[in-house]
């Protein structure tokens, strides 16, 4: 298969998979996010259905209280369940019934009610719609009884009647709801219904317009006010009664988001669902959506992915059809060739680079090997210089911000002779005595810092003092003890420095009492010193060492010193300690 070919495949593979995973996840998250704006909206929309309820029957609540307010009524009602029916009481009850007739048709506006009746167990019908069937006398026909629910435990509350067939008007049946109240305190029972028609319900909770979304109403004891659910789903919700205990008390009914409001005021639960058709609908748009726009995204990225396969792969192969024809006779000659980008006339550049490097390298390698300790110990050394400014400059900073004082003045004055001793290029090494002032600005900054919490010691021989070493080798490695030793300590940080002769050899320890080496970290590091030792015997030491760590300082003592060198790393009991050294050498 040609490179073309595998590339073109290859990154197309490559982006056709991670769009089917962006399409999965960007599918779950809009599958996700409809649900939590679904529930949201059917949140607003049992709260609101609710209200409306409450609103409808806040009026006819109204009726009764104000009915049982009226001394008028409340005395005719008195009249007709306390006094015997016979002969010599029918003009009180006959007026009785009058001036319950007034009060009704007074009170009660037709066009708010559909009816509001007066009944009672004595057979007393009133109301103040003239479509009460009556009897031959022009009386209420007490043979028709109006639907009476259990009201007796609600101890005269109003109570919410679901909707019914209206009994009283059998040439024209309305099906008809109503807030009906037993009156306390008299011999028979008694009743007061206001009545409006089951359409006033329909217009509040018309929700099948759309077939997005369906409605019930529960009430307190169970039993279902309104309800536009199928006798499975109307079976479940009275099971589901339990789980109502407060307002969004369920997110799902039969698999379906659904959404509870509760009205202490009707005592109900609204709940609302969203129907299967809608949530299918919903679905369905979302992920015919992902589908496209992966698709589109798919037929796109591979067509581009051609065109850039096709651009990198044609001038690929000019430039191998012109090495192929270079050799030993041509070597000279430069290759020429028109590339439209940069990328590949560099790459042409680097070849005619090479050529001319080929041509010359055996002639150089020998004043290469011998500059080649030479440049490793230069770059090493440049290394160095800058990388303490950053520490030290936010020293600065954070000082002067916070207190202004004096102490800014011997901060800058430390930060300076550190400067010039860093930034110096004429040696390359110095006596042990003047890195241990370069140190001892150093850890003057630190101080500045830490304050109480950094206690340090210096205790070096003078012999060790004249010994020489490469610059800025202490200040590095009690900087790493600092910047490793104590990451997560709260604690006091001691840091000592000695510095002592044993034998033909001096040496420097740098302990601290801080976390220690790591054992990993402590492996990693011995293997670089070995790998380093080897490539410096053989001449093929690297340049990029790692930086300013302890393979940088290594690598310098290695330059230096060659088998002399002096260089552990080792834990002790409250910290570690990093020891450091050579065979003396005498004073030139």
């Amino acid at each position: 298969m040609h490179f073309r070919t595998r590339l073109v495949f290859t990154y197309s593979l490559l982006v056709s998979a991670l769009i089917a995973i962006l399409a999965f996840a960007f599918e779950i998250y809009n599958l996700r996010h409809l649900e939590t704006r679904s529930l949201q909206n059917l949140d607003i929309l049992c709260k609101n259905m609710s209200h409306q309820l409450d609103e409808i029957v806040r009026p006819m609540v109204f009726i009764t209280e104000f009915l049982l307010s009226d001394s008028n009524t409340l005395s005719a009602i008195t009249t007709l369940t306390r006094v015997e029916r016979n002969a010599a009481n029918s003009s009180y009850i006959r007026q009785a019934k009058q001036n319950l007739r007034v009060s009704l048709s007074t009170y009660c506006n037709g066009s708010n009610f559909y009816r509001v009746s007066f009944f009672s167990e004595k057979g007393d019908i009133l109301s103040n719609n003239l479509q009460v069937p009556t009897t031959a006398d022009g009386e209420a026909d007490p043979g028709i009884v109006p639907l009476i629910p259990d009201a007796g435990e609600y101890m005269g509350k109003p109570v919410l009647v679901p909707a019914y067939i209206d009994p009283w008007n059998k040439r024209y049946p309305v099906q008809v709801f109503g807030i009906l109240r037993l009156i306390m305190g008299n011999n028979a029972a008694s009743y007061i219904e206001v009545q409006k028609t089951a359409a006033s319900l329909e217009q509040i909770y018309n929700l099948n317009n759309t077939g997005s979304f369906l409605l019930a109403v529960l009430k307190g004891n169970g039993d279902i006010f309104y309800s536009q659910f199928d006798e499975k789903d109307n079976a479940a919700l009275g099971e589901l009664r339990g789980s109502l205990t407060h307002n969004g008390s369920i997110s799902r009914f039969g698999g379906r988001l659904a959404a509870s409001w509760y009205s202490p005021y009707t005592d109900t639960h609204t709940v609302v669902i969203q129907s299967r058709t809608g949530m299918r609908e919903a679905v369905g748009d979302t992920t015919r959506m992902t589908i496209i726009m992966a698709l589109c995204i798919s037929l796109v990225s591979v067509a581009v992915i051609t065109l850039l396969s096709r651009r990198i792969t044609v001038p690929i192969g000019q430039l191998i059809q012109r090495i192929e024809n270079t050799n030993l006779d041509n070597i000279e000659h430069d290759v020429l060739m028109d590339f439209r980008d940069d990328e590949f006339a560099r790459l042409c550049q680097s070849y005619n680079a090479l050529l001319k490097r080929l041509n010359t390298a055996r002639l150089k390698e020998e004043q290469l090997g011998l500059l080649h300790l030479q440049a490793e110990f230069d770059a090493l050394q440049a290394q160095v210089n800058p990388h303490f400014l950053y520490n030290v400059l936010n020293v600065i900073s954070h000082r002067g911000v916070q207190n202004g004082d004096e102490v800014i003045c011997e901060i800058c004055e430390k930060l300076a002779s550190m400067l010039r001793y860093s930034a110096g290029v004429s040696k390359r090494l110095v006596p042990v005595s003047e890195d241990v002032e370069y140190l001892k600005n150093y850890l003057y900054l630190l101080k500045t810092r830490y304050r109480d919490k950094l206690i340090y010691s210096l205790e070096i021989e003078d012999e060790v003092l004249r010994q020489m070493i490469p610059k800025i080798v202490l200040q590095q490695l009690v900087e790493n003890s600092i910047s490793h030793g104590f990451t997560g300590n709260s604690g006091i940080m001691r840091i000592d420095v000695k510095g002592y002769t044993k034998g033909r050899y001096w040496h420097v320890e740098i302990s601290d009492n801080g976390c220690g080496f790591r054992e990993e970290e402590k492996a990693k590091l011995e293997s670089g010193m070995g790998k380093m030792a080897g490539a410096l015997n053989e001449g093929k030491l690297n340049l990029d060492i790692g930086g300013m760590g302890f393979l940088n300082i290594y690598a310098r003592f290695l330059i230096l010193f060659g088998n002399d060198v002096i260089f552990r790393i080792s834990d002790t009991a409250d910290g570690a300690k990093v020891t450091i050294g050579s065979l003396m050498r005498k004073e030139e």
